[in-house]
């Protein structure tokens, strides 16, 4: 159904209610460490919070009341009453709450904080209810996520490693081995799902085409359900979800007959104002920033790309026993006998909070900082600060730090960090 009338308060209960599962999926991100056992690991803030007289015992509160204030609105929300008070209250305490913690800028948070500022700026009926206006806006923001995401995956990164991936998966339950096929076979078949995730977008970007744009879009999402469950790739519950409730959104938004001529002068179905295009122009401009690096890159809808910039950190052995016992199971074994252990931040990320990690060299610099200023491993440390890969050839820049004043002035290149 396109949203109409009589189902613009009920998209927006759903939003509220999904808003609800990707929170509890994603639960030890948003509720107290030492209520979910993961008060070892750090919070990363946007900025020195200790600057404005912040405390940690300061960020714990407010980070707990932003989380339940946000849990509140939703539940309002989805009993759809109140709808022109709570989303400021869903969008104001998502940002405080990625202020308070990097790590909650999944890219679901953003699309829910753009949702909420929509909803917040959108004229309403006298029964409350959004306009017409306000979902081509929605369904312009859902576009641009399939657009990026799939311009983001035509790249060297992608087609050679997590793209393989994707087709190794699923084919492998058959006895099919993609081994066995050419470079050049292999590259191509890659190359089918962002190809398939871009017919996605253009068939729901005209009306002639939308009814088949849900349908792809709903065997899209339910594919990678398949290949990202743990019968395939095994990904994070947040995932899951995610792709769960952006199927079910493609029928809420996109399936039925286009508005008419006279819903669409209805005065009902006014013009946003300048401000809610403002926000969709900058949801579409502003992530062909994302590899110059002036754009996150799951704010520009990056998705299952591994072209983005990252920070790789090894430990001594010697240093190891200092770490958490949580902490070791993302640290590897000793390859080649030189006594290094690569400390993955993705698979700490995962064992500890249950979501990735932010894919940007930013928060995983200060993410490092964190770690080694907590174990006091400043001299046990080594590793390197990577740029995002060329899209042809795949190479990155890479600046090493063995010692402290190295690590420190690799993060002086980052904006907002603490």
């Amino acid at each position: 159904m396109v949203a109409t009338r009589g189902t613009r308060g009920g998209f927006e209960a759903f939003w509220a209610i999904a808003l609800l599962a990707l929170m509890a999926a994603t639960f030890r991100l948003w509720l107290p460490g030492s209520w979910t056992g993961t008060g070892d690991f750090p919070m990363v803030p946007l900025c020195d919070l200790g600057s404005v007289g912040l405390g940690q015992q300061a960020i714990r509160l407010v980070s707990t009341a932003t989380t339940f204030a946000i849990v509140i609105a939703c539940l309002v929300i989805a009993g759809r009453c109140q709808l022109r008070w709570m989303w400021p209250i869903v969008a104001v305490s998502l940002a405080v709450s990625v202020l308070l913690d990097q790590h909650r800028l999944q890219p679901w948070v953003y699309q829910s904080f753009l949702y909420a500022v929509l909803f917040t700026l959108a004229p309403r009926s006298e029964s409350g209810q959004s306009t017409e206006a306000t979902f081509r806006l929605i369904r312009l923001l859902t576009i641009s996520v399939y657009v990026f995401s799939a311009a983001g995956k035509f790249d060297f990164q992608f087609l050679h490693t997590v793209g393989q991936d994707f087709l190794r998966a699923p084919l492998q339950w058959f006895g099919v081995d993609v081994s066995a096929w050419s470079v050049r076979t292999r590259l191509f078949a890659a190359a089918s799902f962002p190809a398939f995730e871009l017919c996605v977008a253009v068939a729901l970007s005209c009306p002639r085409t939308r009814r088949l744009g849900v349908w792809m879009a709903t065997a899209m999402h339910l594919g990678l359900l398949v290949v990202l469950s743990p019968l395939g790739l095994g990904h994070s519950p947040g995932v899951m979800v995610w792709n769960v409730g952006m199927a079910i959104q493609a029928w809420w938004l996109f399936a039925g007959p286009a508005p008419s001529a006279d819903q669409v002068a209805d005065p009902e179905s006014r013009s946003v104002g300048w401000l809610a295009w403002a926000v969709v122009a900058m949801a579409w401009v502003m992530p062909v920033f994302e590899r110059s690096g002036y754009w996150d890159h799951w704010m520009a809808w990056a998705l299952y790309s591994p072209h983005s910039s990252r920070v790789s950190m090894q430990v001594h052995e010697s240093a190891i026993d200092q770490l958490p016992k949580a902490w070791q199971v993302a640290v590897s074994e000793d390859d080649d006998s030189d006594r290094w252990h690569d400390l993955r931040l993705g698979s700490l990320s995962l064992a500890i909070r249950g979501v990735p990690v932010v894919p940007q060299a930013r928060y995983q610099w200060a993410l490092a900082n964190r770690l080694i200023q907590q174990s006091q491993i400043e001299r046990q440390v080594r590793g390197k600060v990577q740029s995002v890969s060329d899209r042809w050839t795949g190479e990155r820049s890479e600046k090493w730090w063995t010692r402290p004043d190295e690590f420190q002035a690799a993060g002086e290149a980052f904006w907002l960090v603490p």
